[in-house]
């Protein structure tokens, strides 16, 4: 294996590894936000107790 074959392969490993992080990090910082947001909006609903 040469040295450009190796810089090609763990520069393409390295940065599919930093995209997937990135991706799914921030899949998880949006189903956070939307999940906060419900609970604040349900929170400020009026409930009637009898």
């Amino acid at each position: 294996m040469t040295l450009s074959t190796l810089y090609a392969f763990l520069s393409h490993d390295l940065l599919g590894n930093v995209l997937a992080t990135l991706l799914i990090s921030g899949a998880g910082y949006t189903a956070k936000k939307i999940r906060t947001k419900n609970r604040n909006r349900n929170d400020h609903t009026d409930q009637t107790t009898t």
